[in-house]
């Protein structure tokens, strides 16, 4: 009876010293303070691919967050905190936006834009898939831009994510090449108009 009750007070020690999925992803998140990586991109509605894309990208929180797309078309999304300016080099235009508005359910937005508060918003559940550690977060709010998000880690780097919208599209985000909590330039997040170029303010 003794050993019986010594190895059930064993087995609560033990669990009381197990990290949730909450608190295990929301420490791997706070420890991302700024990081930069090449990215590969797919975005799928009803189980079809209908865009793929590539570029770089470097993030800083909060809220800052440089996402330069090379191919297929060039354009570029840069955050400062407070403003967002999407160019197309292409059409020669840029739109400016307040950050709140934003750029609804987009990666960059996601990444550059969670707080402390990530857990309160999803439910989380966590898997062990090969040599990755995935979190499965699902909104606890039907109007939420993401209604499900998966995050894939490696050790304690982020290297890869998948978004789920309202609309039913599968935004899939593999990243390499990654660098975590670089000092990066003030400068990285500004943008400057091109001469010539149209601004739209929305």
């Amino acid at each position: 009876m003794k050993k019986i009750l010594i190895a059930l007070l064993l087995s609560i020690s033990i669990a009381g010293f197990c990290e949730t999925p909450d608190a295990l992803l929301q420490g791997k998140l706070n420890s991302i303070r700024s990081m930069t990586a090449v990215f590969k991109q797919t975005v799928k509605a009803k189980h079809r691919v209908v865009s793929r894309s590539s570029g770089t990208m470097a993030l800083q929180r909060p809220g800052r967050f440089r996402w330069q797309t090379t191919q297929p078309m060039a354009q570029l999304m840069v955050a400062d905190g407070q403003k967002i300016w999407v160019y197309d080099k292409d059409l020669e235009q840029v739109t400016v936006k307040a950050q709140q508005k934003g750029l609804g359910g987009t990666a960059a937005l996601f990444l550059s834009g969670y707080d402390d508060t990530v857990t309160r918003d999803f439910k989380v559940t966590q898997s062990n898939v090969g040599k990755d550690l995935v979190f499965d977060l699902k909104s606890k709010s039907p109007k939420a831009n993401f209604q499900r998000i998966k995050l894939m880690f490696r050790q304690n780097t982020l290297t890869g994510l998948e978004l789920y919208d309202q609309l039913g599209q599968v935004t899939t985000v593999q990243l390499l090449q990654i660098k975590l909590n670089p000092k990066l330039a003030a400068s990285v997040f500004q943008f400057k108009t091109p001469k010539g170029v149209d601004v739209v303010r929305q």
